[in-house]
């Protein structure tokens, strides 16, 4: 029962995960309809608000606000720090290393992922979780890049907002396991977007662009993606959290969102991929499955003999 619930909670992470991956086709389309970066995410998380608040009130009324003071105080953390300030630190970085630099350094979110929950959760991984850590980093490099890293770019301040990004990214999990576990998944979603929102209008300015607001276009894919990338995956996402998963291997499972970000750029905005792209879109899938994978090592062998010197299988 709780390795099906533990599946579940996995499954809802990847969802979020590819929710997440065809964001990058909404913001496209927020820009195309003359949206900043600041306003493509100032308006994926304030417009996801209304959604989550309705849905709230509908299924506990008042009650369905209510978060305890570590809740709230980890929403603002989420809201400000995982979202506001790693959607600026990715930004820049991609403005002065490139997309492809940024992503890799993005991506090594899983390790300090998985240093952070050894630290805090007392996790252990195995010698085969390790290499998947290390497969999933070096798939997401051949996937970015094509294999071509000589493009790649060197800024001292690009790749230390690079690296601040994907830590950002691996805190978001440490901080949202801690959040799940005592509140409402649906109700910390809210709380961290709110304060998401206010941390990006503070660079947005919002008020300095009402005539998007008044653009049809803009209005239409802006709520199409605070619905699908706002709402949806940030409920799902925590709703995988509460269900007791491992925080090291959750940052691996979400980045399916790097392989759909690239699937989708192919057949929906037609960018081009070459073999080795698709290799490592291939290996990035390995190391997802892998890391989920319950490989006993020669010391869970020897845990599983029993008082009578008889083997018993461990699950």
């Amino acid at each position: 029962m709780e390795k099906r619930k533990h599946l579940k909670g996995y499954l809802f992470v990847a969802i979020a995960g590819s929710l997440w991956g065809i964001g990058g086709f909404f913001v496209t389309k927020m820009s195309e309809a003359g949206a900043s970066s600041l306003m493509t995410a100032f308006a994926g998380h304030f417009l996801a608000l209304p959604t989550l608040l309705i849905y709230l009130l509908a299924k506990k009324g008042i009650k369905g606000l209510k978060i305890s003071k570590k809740g709230l105080l980890v929403s603002i953390m989420l809201g400000v720090l995982t979202k506001g300030i790693f959607k600026l630190s990715l930004d820049t970085s991609m403005i002065l290393v490139g997309v492809a630099t940024s992503t890799i350094l993005m991506y090594l979110a899983p390790v300090w992922t998985a240093i952070m929950a050894i630290i805090f959760f007392k996790e252990k991984l195995k010698g085969y979780q390790v290499f998947a850590l290390a497969l999933n980093l070096f798939g997401c490099a051949l996937m970015v890049t094509g294999g071509n890293f000589a493009e790649l770019n060197i800024s001292g301040l690009g790749l230390a907002l690079g690296l601040i990004a994907g830590f950002l990214y691996g805190l978001s999990t440490i901080l949202g396991k801690i959040g799940t576990s005592g509140d409402d998944s649906v109700t910390m979603a809210f709380y961290m977007l709110l304060f998401s929102s206010l941390a990006t209008a503070f660079f947005a300015k919002p008020w300095n662009n009402v005539e998007l607001f008044a653009n049809g276009e803009f209005l239409f894919w802006s709520f199409t993606g605070a619905g699908l990338s706002g709402t949806v995956a940030n409920i799902l996402f925590f709703k995988g959290l509460s269900m007791g998963i491992d925080a090291s291997k959750t940052t691996i499972v979400a980045s399916i969102e790097v392989v759909i970000a690239t699937v989708a750029g192919v057949f929906l905005l037609n960018e081009k991929i070459n073999v080795v792209g698709y290799v490592g879109i291939i290996i990035m899938l390995a190391s997802i499955v892998l890391i989920n994978m319950n490989i006993p090592t020669a010391k869970d062998s020897r845990k599983g003999l029993n008082k009578g010197g008889h083997y018993e299988e461990i699950y």
